[in-house]
């Protein structure tokens, strides 16, 4: 069976299994009441703070992808933003692996460098929210069920992202320089891989890590205000859970717009701050269809502008790569 066959079921699986616990001992009706009665200006007010995100956002990866090559603004944000989308359409998290092809197209940047510098950028988010996470359980006093819980993915995203970062600084070392001059088959891809953690070893290091805590001021904001419209008003350190389980539940593969995922972590730390699931289950589904489905449509409309056949192409070769491996 083809690896992106098995990564569909397996992501399709657990939007199920997320949805069936965000979803237990939950009334339906809560949900549809909450969603209708939802404050329209606080919606358009987490569009906003969402828009402002993602343009951080994109200014951030530029600072990344600048010791490769000087890609313009526009060009990178149009990359963010087919590979935001497309994680929104796609389940398991696919749309990266667009956002690099979508590179490769467009301005000729190896995939090689597009996918280290979109690890880079995760490995910082990740970083990020863990540490939001932890200092929101810290400044809370809660113990309940759901306490042990927020826990357990704390020290899961800790120990993953930890993992992930040694990785990247043993890459970035010079004893991989020394280890990959003596096999000259692996040295041009990973050696390419390890120019880009080289990053994580220079003065760049704080400028990203700046503009990473920055870029999640409106990304709190956000998420601040998509719970403020089903009339939850979360303090500073509930808010802080809420950035780390919900950013931390995007990891897990899952069906289109992290359904069931998503909606077991809002559920989770709404209930954490002592509110109802069946709210958290709301707002998730709000964040949903207000911040992730536009960025969706707005991807489409870029893949389709000016090269309607780019992703149809993109298809095409996957499946002209896949086939001798099928015969």
């Amino acid at each position: 069976m083809k690896i992106r066959v098995i990564q569909i079921i397996f992501g399709l699986g657990c939007t199920i299994f997320f949805l069936v616990l965000a979803l237990f001992r939950v009334h339906l009706g809560s949900v549809g009441t909450a969603l209708a009665n939802a404050d329209p200006m606080w919606i358009g007010a987490a569009m906003i703070a969402y828009a402002i995100n993602l343009s951080l956002r994109t200014w951030r990866w530029q600072i990344i992808l600048r010791p490769v090559a000087a890609i313009p603004y526009p060009t990178v944000a149009r990359a963010l933003l087919v590979g935001y989308g497309l994680n929104t359409i796609m389940p398991a998290r696919l749309g990266e692996l667009f956002r690099a092809e979508f590179f490769k197209k467009s301005f000729g940047l190896s995939r090689v460098w597009a996918l280290t510098s979109i690890v880079i950028e995760r490995l910082f988010d990740g970083l990020t929210v863990v540490t939001c996470l932890g200092i929101g359980l810290f400044l809370t006093a809660t113990t309940s069920q759901s306490t042990d819980i927020v826990i357990d993915v704390l020290a899961t995203g800790g120990i993953l992202f930890g993992i992930i970062l040694l990785a990247a600084l043993c890459l970035s070392g010079s004893v991989m320089s020394r280890t990959l001059s003596r096999f000259p088959g692996l040295s041009a891809q990973l050696g390419m891989v390890q120019r880009g953690f080289e990053i994580l070893r220079t003065w760049r290091t704080a400028e990203v890590a700046i503009l990473t805590l920055i870029i999640y001021l409106p990304d709190a904001l956000s998420l601040w205000c998509v719970v403020k419209a089903v009339g939850v008003a979360l303090g500073f350190a509930d808010t802080l859970v809420l950035v780390g389980l919900a950013s931390l539940s995007t990891l897990v593969p899952s069906g289109p717009a992290f359904l069931g995922t998503l909606q077991f972590a809002y559920a989770l730390a709404i209930e954490f701050s002592g509110g109802s699931r069946a709210l958290g289950i709301a707002a998730a589904t709000l964040a949903q269809l207000c911040l992730l489905l536009p960025v969706a449509i707005v991807a489409t409309g870029v893949l389709f502008h000016g090269s309607g056949r780019f992703l149809f192409s993109l298809l095409a070769r996957r499946k002209s790569d896949d086939a001798p491996a099928s015969s």
